[in-house]
């Protein structure tokens, strides 16, 4: 069985900070609270990453005597260490997305503008002969019926 130390230990990795606190509840039992530091969150961050960086940073809590807090505690922080690190891979995967949307939008201008435009050689007439409003669409086809017969309708 790990010590409370050992178990702390084994989930905080670089550059991961929490806090313990402990207080006193009478009869010998005590009451721990372990909650992660994730930092602050961004100013301009959407209300599910809000929501997210809250679940992540949830406080732990255990109560019981020091000796069933020390049996529990590895398993519990171990458990609680999984979320964080889940809810941090998903943070980091938001981030890049969003990211990547910037950077995509900032060269979409750019690549619009390298885009040639349409020769005059088409009319808006010629995009309606084909019944549909959208020029360069499959006309829509029907789907063949196999094994059917009049009866059948």
């Amino acid at each position: 069985m790990n010590t409370f130390l050992q178990s702390v230990g084994a989930v905080l990795t670089t550059g991961l900070k929490a806090t313990i606190e402990l207080h006193g509840l009478g009869d010998g039992k005590i009451k721990l609270l372990f909650t992660p530091d994730i930092g602050p969150t961004p100013e301009n961050s959407t209300e599910a990453v809000v929501q997210l960086r809250s679940a992540i940073a949830k406080p732990m809590v255990v109560s019981g005597t020091p000796e069933e807090i020390e049996e529990a505690f590895a398993e519990l922080i171990a458990s609680k260490s999984a979320v964080v690190r889940r809810g941090l891979s998903a943070l980091d995967e938001i981030e890049r997305l969003a990211n990547k949307a910037v950077e995509e939008a900032k060269s979409k201008p750019a690549a619009k503008a390298a885009t040639p435009a349409p020769s005059g050689d088409e009319s808006e007439d010629d995009a309606d002969e084909n019944g549909t409003d959208a020029p360069g669409l499959p006309e829509p086809v029907a789907p063949e019926a196999t094994g059917t017969s009049v009866s059948n309708f």
